[in-house]
């Protein structure tokens, strides 16, 4: 069996044990399936409601970009493609650190000041939670995004940690029903 590769700026990269572990974790649970997800889809409706923001997302984090399992409130070119290249995930962060990325004000934020979402499409704040399956692997986020900058109290993050669990809970039903 060949190595899995990636293409970086150097040319073809081997993939790590771990990403291509994590990037299995995402096939087998089906999350690049084209399909809508009903519970999924009230989530981050919820989300949203919650944090009174206008978009709220299940983000999947891949090699070269990100896609959306579920969205809420998206609009123009990003509602139209459900994804971004991963330079432009905010989403990115918390998927790397596997803990929670919080954007109050993207414009002074050092990580996402020149992101074109920020410059060019308003995003001002920023909320994830990395979804981390019992095996350990942290597929994407559960995010909520704003058009003013913001803060997010403990209370908020708890409670954005609480609707991640929903997500990964859900996420991991299905696996037993595949």
């Amino acid at each position: 069996m060949s190595q899995a590769t990636k293409w970086t700026d150097e040319g073809w990269e081997p993939l790590s044990e771990d990403e291509v572990a994590r990037l299995q974790e995402i096939l087998d649970l089906g999350l690049l399936d084209d399909q809508a997800d009903p519970r999924l889809d009230e989530i981050v409706r919820q989300a949203a409601e919650r944090f009174g923001v206008p978009v709220s997302l299940v983000s999947i984090v891949l090699d070269g970009a990100q896609c959306f399992a579920a969205s809420y409130g998206l609009q123009g070119w990003v509602a139209e493609a459900q994804g971004t290249p991963v330079e432009y995930s905010f989403c990115v962060f918390a998927v790397r650190s596997r803990d929670v990325f919080v954007v109050e004000d993207a414009t002074a934020h050092p990580l996402v000041r020149s992101n074109p979402v920020v410059t060019f499409d308003g995003i001002r704040s920023y909320a994830g939670v990395p979804l981390i399956t019992s095996r350990g692997q942290a597929l994407g986020t559960l995010c909520v995004v704003g058009s003013e900058p913001r803060k997010f109290s403990s209370e908020d993050l708890d409670d954005l940690r609480g609707l991640g669990q929903r997500v990964v809970d859900h996420l991991e039903s299905r696996r037993a029903d595949r």
